[in-house]
């Protein structure tokens, strides 16, 4: 392989297309001083990857190699070189006899890096040149004045080219390779052993949290299966139990409907008969009074007829008669006022009872009402007194559950009921509270710190620990008040958060506490912020760059860092916020209702105030009612006593008148004629009389056996009405009891009873069941809080821990084998090396002695037992000197002991081009023609290109190219072909 041909643009002093069209022999390139020949050894460095621009004689920027202008010329903006390898040997492992190595660069900055016209990676350029004795610091490429530095280079310096020699460069850039990827491989270790180690801290507690919630898990299933299977069970007894009743209360609804039916028959036949009994009774009455009337009346006549025949008898003057006749009519006439003074009275008394009847009436109608209102209301009562047992039943059994401490752990509940520990508060969970609204959002945000203990100081929680320990009680959280600090939002994000849509406020804001727990408070929900739902919550996250959990009225939660929690709220166990927040919801409801009740309570009263003051005044009317009536039959009696008398006295006045006038014997027939019609008509109505008490008689006997009856169908009604009543309460009972259950089913399972039915169903005894309830309730009330996120959380930890693990181990194999291949690597490395230096060492001895014809020379290694890291020592001696040290050469002696190690190298390892700037300067003509002797050993085996002012090195060169600077700032180079012509371009 040899170089073909170097082509430049734009590169430096080149602002004109350059070719140097090379053979596979010598070639020197000549001009003056600032010509710009060195620039030919600058751009191949350059195309082979020279990234130093003060390598390449630059300043500070890549662009500095680009043509910068010149007085005629503006400056280029791309310079461009192409090297041509004639590869026909396939010296390069790639597939092409020619191939193409081009670099571009830009005065933007960009670097273009070009294989054959495709465009690569500088890396691919220089892994095809690895060791193979080409590249920008290869030892090929020797640029102007660093002949010397192969000697004045340190030790470590020379061995890197006893390295490239050896072509171990390969497995050192593997080796460096393999080093970076132990480091990183040691980074990877040493942050998975961190994260290892922090996951270590995590997973343990998570693997007991999540045994603690697997086991609640388990018996919550066995309680959930057999509680739903119980309740299944009892809904569906207690269902058929209350069918019965119900079928019980409608035969006894029949029952009591006959019952009314008859009662409401005989007590109709019964009104009839009454009826029928007083229009007898009046009739007798009536015809008493008639019957008293005609016998008075008879009397009145017999006695008149009496009078009038006594009188006729015995006649006296007539005188006397008439005296006598005005001595009636005066008495007459008193009777006669009498009389119109009692009618008077009694018809005044007779209005008064009619409006004391009127009045009953309405009272009557009054106290009715009120009587059906107050029948209303205890309905009412009763219901709300119901309502009330039941919710004063929930909250006991609330408030056991609180008092309980079922809902805490063992730990912490034995820590707070420990008299002997001084300085313990509560459970955070005890001392919040907040409105009902925000009860979600609050229990996800304590739910793992709720049950964490406040104290007063530190003393006071390593007492209690200490407890726990001694007594072997579990584990607790303990929150010293001395020690914990506030947390809170950050003024700018609170500033950010002002403007957010949905955002509520920090959740410490909205719950209640006693005043000495706020750093608590603080502490846990002092950067726990509250919005309305999780959409809102997430807009509010990317606001705030994730930079604070936050939880919504939902309980879903958004943390720190951005991943989501969410779900049923079931994942959570009840807290004791919930609890009192249940309770104070019973109170609230209870002391309404005991308003309620009270309200009716006084609605009652007052009615039952108003219906006695009915009866109250009811009575007095009834008495004033009497009263009048007696009244009126009293006055009645005393007109019927005048009217009697005021009768007689008329009869007795018209006796003395038929007297006085002669009359008596046809008025005596008159009243004996109306006497005995009188008689006749007595007869008649004792007749009747005797009929209608014969009647009245078998009516009496008939109500007293319907009374009787009625007594007995009351009494039976009665009878039915209660046991209709006492089934009612049982139904109602059932019926309660089945709404709980169903209740239960809904709210804590999700499910109906047909679900619950169809698919829950109980395979042991019903008191079995319940013994087991009681046991797996009981179990989850020991096992206590738990956090069912811990079983996900657990999973997923303990997955990543597992798999870090097997990283690690991956690792750690990968670390080994790593080792391993750089202990094989170093093997090859040492074998080769050595092997290459004891070759170099020799043929530089040689090479020495031939070029300063005599002296001696050779290596040395600095540390021998370490080949790896050994540096290489050269030593020499001219001839007829005896040198300590080669600085004490001389410039011409320096160069070519230099230039002998070049030519022992070269022995060593064939290279297919080297390119020499002014190597040979220091050195005299004579050694200058040593050193262009030797170069004939190459030929045919490496080509070389040297640019030189000496004369004696141009004579062994077979082609010679010149560069001139016709125009200032611009090269110019001129081919010369010794055995040809001379070509100008």
């Amino acid at each position: 392989m040899y170089l073909k041909e170097i082509i430049a643009t734009g590169f430096k002093s080149f602002a004109d297309k350059i070719s140097i069209k090379l053979d596979n022999d010598t070639t020197c390139i000549v001009g003056p001083n600032g010509s710009g020949k060195s620039n030919v050894v600058d751009a191949v460095r350059w195309v082979l990857g020279e990234q130093s621009v003060k390598s390449l004689r630059g300043d500070n920027q890549m662009s500095d190699i680009i043509f910068a202008g010149s007085k005629n010329r503006k400056a280029l903006n791309m310079a461009s070189v192409e090297l041509i390898f004639d590869n026909s040997d396939h010296y390069l492992n790639i597939g092409y006899t020619d191939i193409s190595i081009k670099r571009k660069a830009y005065r933007t900055g960009e670097n273009e890096y070009y294989l054959n016209n495709q465009k690569c990676r500088l890396k691919d350029i220089l892994s095809l040149m690895l060791d193979t004795g080409i590249g920008r610091d290869s030892f090929n490429i020797i640029s102007q004045g660093e002949v010397d530095k192969i000697l004045s280079n340190s030790s470590h310096d020379r061995r890197v080219i006893i390295e490239e020699v050896a072509g171990v460069l390969k497995y050192k850039k593997r080796k460096e390779e393999a080093l970076k990827k132990l480091d990183r491989t040691h980074d990877n270790m040493n942050r998975i052993r961190d994260i290892i180690s922090e996951l270590e801290s995590q997973v343990i507690p998570l693997k007991q949290q999540s045994s603690r919630a697997q086991e609640y898990l388990d018996n919550k299933k066995k309680l959930e299966d057999l509680e739903i299977a119980l309740l299944a069970y009892d809904i569906y007894n207690d269902s058929m139990k209350l069918e019965e009743f119900k079928k019980k209360i409608v035969e006894l609804d029949n029952l009591i409907l006959d019952l009314n039916n008859l009662t409401t028959t005989n007590d109709n036949d019964i009104l009839k008969k009454n009826i029928t009994k007083e229009k007898l009774e009046s009739k007798i009455s009536s015809l008493n009074q008639e019957l008293l009337t005609i016998v008075t009346e008879a009397e009145r006549l017999n006695s008149e007829k009496l009078l009038l025949e006594e009188k006729e008898k015995n006649k006296v003057d007539r005188s006397e008669q008439e005296k006598r006749i005005e001595k009636l009519i005066e008495e007459k006439e008193k009777i006669s006022s009498s009389i119109s003074i009692l009618s008077g009275q009694i018809e005044i008394e007779n209005n008064s009872l009619g409006n004391l009847n009127k009045r009953l009436d309405a009272f009557e109608k009054n106290r009715f009402d009120n009587k059906s209102r107050k029948d209303v209301l205890l309905s009412d009562f009763s219901k709300i007194d119901q309502e009330l047992i039941s919710l004063s039943h929930k909250e006991m059994a609330l408030k056991n559950e609180l008092d309980n401490s079922s809902n805490i752990p063992r730990s912490v509940s034995s820590v707070l009921n420990n008299e002997n520990l001084n300085g313990i508060y509560d459970i955070i969970g005890n001392v919040l509270s907040i409105d009902k609204k925000y009860v979600k959002a609050l229990e996800v945000a304590i739910n793992s710190s709720r049950n964490f203990i406040i104290t007063k100081d530190e003393e006071a929680s390593k007492a209690a620990i200490n407890y726990l320990k001694e007594k072997k009680l579990g584990r607790a959280t303990f929150f010293p008040l001395s020690v914990i600090k506030s947390r809170y939002v950050d003024d700018n994000t609170l500033i950010i958060l002002g403007n957010c849509y949905g955002f509520i406020d920090v959740l410490s804001n909205l719950v209640t506490y006693d005043e000495k727990y706020k750093n608590i408070i603080e502490n846990q929900l002092g950067m726990v912020l509250v919005c309305d739902n999780l959409d809102n919550a997430i807009l509010v996250a990317k606001k705030i760059a994730y930079k604070y959990k936050i939880v919504t009225l939902d309980g879903d939660v958004l943390n720190v860092g951005g991943s989501l929690t969410g779900g049923s709220s079931n994942n959570y166990s009840r807290s004791n916020v919930t609890i009192k927040q249940e309770i104070s919801f019973i109170k609230d409801k209870i002391s309404s209702l005991q308003d309620d009740k009270k309200n009716k309570q006084e609605l009652i009263s007052s009615l039952d105030n108003d219906i006695s003051k009915f009866d109250e005044e009811y009575l007095t009317l009834s008495h004033e009612i009497v009263s009048i009536k007696e009244k009126i039959k009293s006055l009645n009696s005393s007109l019927y006593t005048n009217r009697v008398e005021f009768n007689k006295i008329n009869n007795e006045i018209d006796s003395l008148n038929l007297v006085v006038n002669n009359s008596a014997i046809s008025k005596i027939e008159e009243i004996t004629k109306k006497y005995y019609d009188k008689v006749s008509r007595r007869d008649i109505l004792k007749n009747d009389i005797d009929r209608a008490t014969g009647e009245l008689s078998i009516i009496k006997d008939e109500l007293e056996s319907m009374n009787a009856d009625f007594k007995v169908k009351s009494q039976e009604l009665r009878i039915v009405e209660k046991e209709k009543n006492d089934i009612e309460i049982k139904a109602n009972r059932l019926d309660m009891n089945i709404d709980n259950m169903l209740k239960i089913l809904s709210d804590e399972y999700t499910m109906t009873y047909e679900k619950a039915r169809d698919f829950y169903h109980l395979d042991v005894e019903a008191e079995e069941a319940r013994s087991k309830v009681n046991l797996y309730r009981n179990n989850i009330k020991k096992i206590g809080m738990v956090n069912l996120d811990s079983i996900e959380e657990y999973e997923r930890v303990n997955t990543r821990y597992q798999f870090l693990l097997k990283q690690q181990g991956d690792l750690e194999s990968a670390e080994t084998s790593l080792i391993d291949i750089m202990d094989e690597m170093d093997g090859v490395i040492e074998e080769e090396f050595i092997k290459t230096f004891n070759e170099v060492n020799e043929e530089f001895s040689k090479v020495f002695r031939e070029l300063f014809v005599g002296g001696n020379a050779h290596l040395e290694l600095t540390n021998p037992s370490d080949i790896l890291t050994t540096g290489v020592e050269i030593v020499a001696s001219p001839p007829g000197k005896r040198l300590t040290s080669i600085s004490l050469l001389s410039g011409g002696e320096k160069t070519l002991t230099a230039i002998s190690l070049l030519f022992a190298i070269l022995n060593v390892r064939t290279i297919p081009f080297c390119l020499f700037d002014e190597v040979e300067a220091a050195l005299d003509e004579a050694n200058v023609d040593q050193f262009g002797k030797y170069l004939d050993h190459y030929k045919e085996k490496t080509q070389f290109l040297i640019i030189t002012h000496k004369k004696k090195t141009m004579e062994y060169a077979k082609t010679l190219y010149g560069i001139t600077m016709q125009e200032s700032g611009v090269s110019k180079l001129v081919s010369v072909k010794l055995n040809d012509h001379i070509d100008t371009i």
